[in-house]
């Protein structure tokens, strides 16, 4: 397996870097549009970095890794699918509905592999809910309170023409994944609600409530409230309230609280990192030709689910399933 990086504007870019070497797997190099960043990323990594999407493309790497802005994924996706790269593009897969059709297709059509950064799958506190609820351990659920809160980014996370959205495209990815990955559930209805700062058209808090159609609920706080003096980035938690009581999962994986003198407090996690699983697993995907483990399917539905958030935000009220496939057509950005 040899990988060319395409974009490196999001922090997950260095983490997944540093595992493909680990794993062995040669990282040939690096395009950004942004040279400046680019060449800085190539020289921290020890890589190549290259002046043009198409020099890049044109090498012998069989994977590309897609850490771009978030409005760049599909021309990037389209890009790599026309010269039969498999691809791994950061969440959200896309920013509207047809546009991720559209890469779905065109890889489809190409007969490469794509593949959407969805981690929180991969956590073992998660691989174990998801072991427990198929074997009954938690009967039949009523409802899911959760959170995926985190600090507030900068740059062009906060550009909503490069980033689409704030806090709820950012953090309800993974939480309403995992509602479809982890209990099969599909949504009847959902309402969302927001808070921006004066003059920004971006989002910095985001409450979701949801209701599918077995009858469970779901509220999720998605916002970018944690101080920057947290420990880690932010949480992704589920609280859940079910036939046989109640459960608490804190799915970026068992820790324990840390204390130094001289430091701030810090958690230290001691369960295998979910992106190093993640990647592992993507490597074992296309090296053996297995079945898409996070598939552009899975991202697909997050960004339906993101887009009707954002409809429901607009026009403030309560969307319902019957109203899905017409609203779906419209662009939320």
């Amino acid at each position: 397996m040899k990988v060319g990086i395409i974009g490196c504007a999001h922090m997950q870019a260095k983490i997944y870097t540093n595992i493909f070497k680990q794993e062995n797997v040669e990282v040939v190099g690096i395009f950004d549009q942004n040279s400046l960043r680019g060449n800085q990323f190539a020289k921290e990594m020890g890589i190549i970095f290259f002046k043009s999407l198409d020099r890049i493309l044109t090498t012998s790497i069989d994977t590309v890794l897609i850490c771009s802005e978030n409005s760049l994924h599909y021309d990037y996706v389209l890009a790599a699918s026309i010269h039969k790269k498999n691809i791994i593009v950061e969440k959200p897969l896309a920013l509207t509905t047809q546009t991720a059709l559209h890469m779905i297709a065109a890889c489809q059509e190409a007969h490469v592999k794509l593949l959407v950064a969805h981690p929180i799958r991969f956590s073992q506190t998660i691989l174990d809910l998801k072991n427990y609820y198929e074997a009954g351990e938690l009967g039949t659920i009523y409802a899911l309170n959760c959170t995926n809160r985190g600090k507030k980014p900068g740059g062009w996370f906060l550009d909503k023409e490069l980033s689409g959205g704030g806090a709820i495209l950012d953090h309800m990815v993974h939480l309403i994944d995992l509602s479809r990955w982890l209990f099969n559930f599909e949504i009847d209805s959902i309402l969302a609600r927001a808070q921006k700062q004066p003059g920004s058209e971006i989002e910095e808090a985001g409450l979701i409530n949801i209701t599918f159609t077995n009858g469970v609920i779901l509220s999720l706080d998605t916002s970018w409230n944690r101080p920057l003096n947290y420990p880690v980035w932010g949480d992704v938690d589920l609280e859940i309230i079910s036939e046989k009581g109640y459960t608490f999962i804190d799915a970026i994986g068992r820790k324990v609280d840390y204390y130094a003198d001289n430091e701030i407090h810090n958690y230290l996690n001691y369960e295998k990192d979910m992106d190093e699983r993640m990647i592992q697993t993507f490597i074992a995907t296309i090296d053996q030709d297995l079945p898409e483990a996070v598939s552009g399917a899975d991202g697909l539905y997050t960004i339906q689910i993101a887009t009707l958030a954002y409809l429901s935000l607009k026009q403030k009220r309560v969307i319902y399933r019957n109203e899905f496939d017409e609203l779906l057509h419209q662009d939320f950005t």
